[in-house]
């Protein structure tokens, strides 16, 4: 019996040892599905993730640190004047305003030089007056070997976000340092189809029951005012009770058999700078997703 007792105790702490591996790996595999992997760069952002820029390894801009690279952090990304962004504007010639690099927060592990390797091309279709050009800047965050996010905005203003998710998804914050309420967001989905398909339901008019029978819920947004620029651009302005200033904005859609996307950028700003605005919108309006370069 004793024989026998020592064997049965050995079998149950052999059981109890095979339960306990089982309940850790099934703990591992459900934090694996549920963390960082599938949230969107706003999440992953709103999380306080403390992923930092990548310095640039040698070979690929390892001269890049005296310029800023690496030295962004989540709440304050550096920027550093890397050139200038020409263009060809109509019956004008080509004209140009500075280029600004972000150091921005990639989730994904891979954190491109905050330069591109390459000028970016001549952008055509955009209108500056002469005597407001020396106002104006270009914000660039390097998404790649051969894309980024564009921006353009006063060129005093400040980069405050300029996150890349793990899905691709991109959000850039920019704000005025002299009243920060004044201030552009850029959004992106990524490749993140449901989030496409929900926000292209919530801001294009026509969009919202597709977006329903795709099975997702647009939000439910009151509109002041919406016009439609073409098939895929929508400018809008928002009714927000609560905010100091109105919100401006416009939104791009492409739907694809297989792939959906949506980007948008909104500008929160008092009445008498709309002027500005509507020249950081147009230029959104033309170059509404990632630039290739």
């Amino acid at each position: 019996m004793k024989r026998n007792g020592i064997t049965t105790s050995g079998s149950m702490r052999g059981r109890l040892f095979i339960l306990t591996v089982a309940v850790v790996i099934i703990l591992l595999c459900t934090t694996s599905l549920t963390g960082p992997g599938s949230m969107s760069a706003d999440e992953q952002h709103g999380q306080g993730q403390n992923h930092q820029v990548q310095d640039p390894t040698p070979g690929e801009g390892a001269d890049l640190g005296a310029n800023g690279a690496g030295s962004g952090s989540v709440n304050q990304p550096a920027t550093v004047q890397c050139g200038v962004l020409k263009l060809d504007q109509p019956g004008g010639g080509i004209g140009q305003i500075p280029l600004y690099c972000i150091s921005g927060t990639f989730y994904g592990g891979f954190a491109p030089p905050n330069v591109p390797h390459a000028d970016l091309p001549a952008l055509r279709g955009i209108s500056l007056p002469a005597s407001e050009s020396t106002r104006w800047g270009a914000f660039f965050l390097n998404g790649g070997s051969n894309h980024g996010y564009l921006l353009l905005a006063p060129r005093h203003w400040k980069v405050v976000t300029a996150d890349i998710g793990m899905n691709g998804s991109v959000k850039i914050e920019l704000q005025d340092p002299s009243d920060p309420l004044i201030r552009a967001t850029y959004s992106d989905t990524g490749s993140c189809g449901g989030c496409a398909t929900q926000m292209i339901g919530s801001y294009f008019p026509d969009m919202r029951a597709w977006a329903e029978e795709q099975g997702m819920t647009p939000d439910a947004l009151t509109f002041d005012k919406q016009s439609v620029v073409n098939d895929h651009i929508v400018q809008y302005r928002l009714h927000k009770d609560a905010a100091a200033y109105r919100t401006y904005g416009a939104a791009y859609r492409f739907q694809g058999k297989d792939d959906n996307r949506f980007t948008m950028l909104e500008v929160e700003a008092p009445e008498p700078r709309l002027k500005d605005v509507g020249s950081m919108l147009d230029f959104f309006a033309k170059y509404p997703t990632a630039l290739v370069y």
